[in-house]
């Protein structure tokens, strides 16, 4: 929904995804999207050929409410799961409240591999602006016989199960669903929800915004743009090529796996809460955090040790018995403290405890005195 947000000029900036789009030839031919194309040229787009057809009997519902903005909260999932089901709606407008659903759409993934898709255009009892035909390519003739929402809406509840929700720009697509939801009087949907926008900002630096259709061009996907199954396909596709790439930067080694699990149990036998303790890791350090980093370990190549920004005497003077050496001047720390395997961690354990306690008060310090601290810290507890 990004360039409908941009034509309308309501969206909010961030980053650069509010730009406009970049040219495909451009893309493709840049040195970055050429040395990527094999983290998604496996990402294939097979055929379905489910249908889901309606009929103009009329639904009974609840009373009707009006919507709220307590309505609109979901709950995001903070993991990457391989069953999901993709879905993108196509409206009238921004508002969820004043403008309507003009067509949905929807596919189930099971390990990542279509099984079933949901796609309707939906009648909106109103005519279709002539700048979002322009945009969709939808027309009043196109959405003429089709379903109501108050008809439709149910099926695609149900067809959504329980399954986590993935959309591109989530926000906008479950204010519109739950707006609806609320407006029918249907009980609303619990499904957690992730954000590709949210993860190709994480996850994908190549691109000049994290637009869908720029998004798409990059990945060399031949589909339409503003149709809701072929942005669900293109949405799948972003998703997919995330998930690949976080498995890469968070999959552990043996070693770091070890390391990992005895820092938790330094902190658990010291009372400290973990739950905000997070990882992730380079080619040479598994840097464990607390939205700050409190722990950098290096368990690859000759040398193992957990590199400190305190000098040797403050360490030693803390866990004494430790054997400590300068750091290198490319490292972002005053000395190393060698350790032979990661159970030696448990030498330092004052250490841990006081750089975590640290963490936590900068962390706290950030909260209170930067305006969009929240969102940052959302982000970092997210996926």
């Amino acid at each position: 929904m990004g360039i409908l947000q941009r034509f309308l000029g309501k969206i909010t900036k961030r980053d650069k995804d509010v730009d406009a789009p970049v040219n495909k030839e451009d893309l493709a031919n840049s040195s970055d999207t050429k040395s990527h194309l094999k983290d998604h040229k496996d990402i294939e787009i097979p055929p379905i050929t489910v249908t889901v057809e309606y009929s103009s009997s009329s639904r009974t519902n609840k009373k009707t409410e009006s919507s709220s903005s307590s309505h609109y909260t979901y709950q995001k999932a903070t993991f990457t799961p391989d069953d999901y089901v993709v879905l993108d709606f196509e409206t009238t407008g921004l508002s969820p409240e004043k403008d309507a659903i003009i067509q949905i759409g929807a596919i189930r993934f099971r390990n990542h591999h279509p099984i079933e898709e949901f796609v309707s255009f939906v009648n909106p009892r109103r005519p279709i602006p002539p700048k979002i035909t322009d945009i969709t390519g939808i027309t009043n003739e196109d959405v003429k016989n089709a379903p109501t929402t108050e008809e439709i809406l149910p099926d695609f509840i149900q067809f959504l199960k329980d399954d986590v929700l993935i959309a591109h720009n989530a926000p906008f697509d479950m204010k519109f669903l739950l707006s609806n939801v609320q407006r029918l009087g249907i009980e609303k949907p619990k499904n957690l929800v992730i954000d590709t926008l949210s993860l190709a900002r994480k996850y994908i630096a190549e691109t000049p915004n994290h637009q869908l259709e720029t998004l798409k061009q990059w990945l060399q996907l031949d589909l339409s743009s503003h149709h809701a199954l072929d942005d669900c396909w293109a949405c799948a596709a972003v998703y997919q090529t995330c998930q690949k790439r976080r498995k890469e930067k968070f999959h552990l080694s043996d070693d770091e796996k070890q390391a990992y699990d005895t820092v938790i149990r330094i902190l658990n036998d010291h009372n400290r809460d973990t739950s905000l303790v997070r990882y992730s890791r380079t080619s040479t350090y598994l840097d464990i955090q607390a939205f700050y980093s409190f722990a950098r370990i290096k368990l690859t190549g000759r040398k193992k040790y957990l590199l400190s920004k305190r000098l040797e005497q403050e360490i030693i003077e803390l866990c004494p018995g430790v054997v400590c050496e300068p750091a290198s001047k490319n490292e972002t720390g005053q000395t190393r403290i060698l350790i032979q395997t990661p159970d030696d961690l448990l030498l330092v354990s004052p250490l841990i405890v006081k750089e975590f306690d640290k963490a936590l008060r900068s962390m706290e310090d950030y909260r209170k005195y930067v305006g969009k601290a929240e969102k940052v810290i959302e982000d970092y507890l997210s996926l």
